[in-house]
């Protein structure tokens, strides 16, 4: 297989990953995120892996299987800082405060977005001590969408 179906593989394994779980298949996702970042560690692509292990995270998540869930989920976000992508970061880590805190992690997915809107309005106009935006209002943007 050439180089190139091997990228467009490993990434279009994510979105599968994405889209099983999105349709209550996170058994399933699990294969998929797996393969894709297996796929990006051969292709050298950290940022792409440490998705793959964030999707696992929130799969496992999804099952029930909260250990597991937080493995990966630390492993992202250790990834996602030290390749300096805060955005990604700040991703994996509220999933992973979701995994530790969530009482039913199998219903974690299923919050509904005014909860979201609700636990990212505090803090309004606070910004990151780099001077970009505070991540609760990127959160808030991600949030209405």
């Amino acid at each position: 297989m050439h180089l190139r179906y091997r990228v467009a593989e490993a990434y279009w394994l994510i979105t599968l990953g994405h889209a099983q779980r999105a349709t209550g298949r996170a058994e399933e996702s699990l294969e998929s995120y797996q393969r894709s970042a297996a796929l990006h560690r051969r292709l050298a692509d950290p940022s792409r892996e440490a998705l793959a292990w964030q999707g696992a995270g929130e799969a496992y998540r999804e099952l029930g299987r909260s250990e597991e869930a937080a493995a990966f989920l630390r492993r992202a976000a250790t990834a996602h800082r030290d390749l300096g992508d805060a955005w990604h970061e700040a991703l994996a880590l509220d999933a992973l405060a979701t995994t530790l805190v969530e009482p039913h992690p199998e219903t974690a997915h299923r919050r509904p977005r005014a909860d979201l809107r609700r636990a990212g309005g505090q803090g309004r106009g606070a910004r990151h001590p780099t001077g970009r935006a505070h991540p609760r209002r990127r959160w808030n943007a991600l949030a209405r969408c």
